[in-house]
């Protein structure tokens, strides 16, 4: 009789249920292994067995966080019983830390063995975490071919196991011919949406008066209420909300993007898209952010390329106006475009050209 095998997955952020979903559902047709998991809309589209709902668990921010804290404890407490009952032979972690590493924290004093996947960015910002990591963390698998080194000079067990936007391949895909939008990704989490909103529409209206014919796109979080956005944006016949469950057929619609840094940067450059990124924290947090921050850029293409490559505009520097004019620069500058385009091109290369790498599937078929 075939022994069945029992993980727990846990995924806090949208970014991190799409990838958690990616796993389960690699391992969909295999009869010996039972998924339960915290995650959201894609992880609900799984065969696992959902023990909480994150879709409202997401925040950025010290204080955001507060605000939220009766929910995050309740929600860290039936995980935990939920090791207790299901006694898994495998805990993975996607991102998420703070939680997460709690998490990690309880599994590994029960001697449950514990994957983390999309490693925390301690090359960044609060290395002290690592200590941590190594008591806690079995396995390490991380997703840039820079952070097995890192890594390795602290003595912790990191495997590189490739990007997963690389390695499900759905950025190759071409989806919508009608590719003459300004999208715009303001991000998935409910308090990043509250805070950029206002500045899209304030970048839309600066444009669209120049350029009354120009189309407009939103990109709407399946986590998120329609409202938020129909707020700010009902009634424009020149402004078109969209959600999709794969963002790449969104993205497809965009001739140039502005983006909320995260995940979405990576996806848009993937896709040869010309794009700016933005962000904008209670100043409170920013202010803690910017001393412990060691990175000089907050995109990932431009982390990973280790140059600027999009222009980034960060706090008091998102003014519409700014953004609106590097919208227009893109749209006009046919030689900035193929900057955008021969750097993009680097960008993909470099998240392929590493053949050392496992996939995160092997990784936890071995860890199991």
């Amino acid at each position: 009789m075939t022994e069945i095998k029992k993980i727990i997955i846990i995924a806090g952020e949208e970014s991190g249920d799409m990838y958690a979903s990616n796993i389960i559902n690699k391992f969909s047709k295999r009869k010996d292994i039972l998924f339960y998991g915290m995650g959201s809309s894609k992880m609900k589209d799984t065969n696992a067995k959902i023990i909480v709902d994150s879709s409202d668990l997401s925040v950025v921010g010290f204080f955001e966080i507060l605000k939220i804290y009766p929910k995050l404890k309740k929600a860290l407490n039936t995980i935990k019983k939920s090791i207790l009952t299901i006694k898994p032979d495998l805990l993975v972690l996607i991102d998420y830390q703070e939680f997460n590493m709690k998490i990690a924290k309880f599994a590994k004093l029960r001697g449950i063995k514990v994957l983390f996947y999309i490693s925390p960015q301690v090359w960044a910002w609060r290395e002290n975490r690592i200590k941590k990591i190594k008591n806690y963390i079995d396995e390490m698998a991380v997703i840039f071919p820079f952070e097995t080194k890192y890594y390795k000079k602290f003595d912790v067990n990191a495997v590189y196991v490739g990007h997963p936007l690389i390695e499900n391949d759905l950025y190759n895909k071409n989806y919508n011919k009608d590719e003459n939008y300004i999208g715009f990704f303001p991000g998935s989490r409910l308090n990043e949406i509250r805070k950029h909103i206002p500045i899209i529409k304030k970048v839309i209206e600066n444009i669209h008066k120049k350029y009354p014919n120009e189309k407009f796109l939103i990109s709407k979080s399946e986590n998120i209420n329609k409202k938020i956005y129909k707020k700010y944006f009902n009634n424009k016949d020149y402004i078109k909300i969209v959600e999709n469950k794969n963002i790449y057929e969104t993205i497809d619609m965009c001739k140039v993007a502005l983006a909320a840094s995260g995940t979405i940067t990576l996806q848009i450059a993937l896709k040869k898209v010309p794009m700016c990124v933005f962000y904008r924290l209670s100043n409170i947090t920013y202010f803690l952010v910017k001393f412990l921050v060691k990175t000089k850029f907050i995109s990932l293409v431009n982390i990973i390329l280790e140059k600027k490559v999009v222009n980034e505009f960060i706090q008091n520097n998102a003014k519409p106006e700014i953004i609106a004019a590097e919208i227009e620069k893109i749209i006009n500058n046919n030689n900035y475009r193929k900057e955008f385009q021969k750097n993009y091109k680097i960008l993909e290369e470099k998240l392929l050209n590493d053949s050392s790498k496992i996939t995160i599937s092997d990784l936890i078929n071995q860890l199991i």
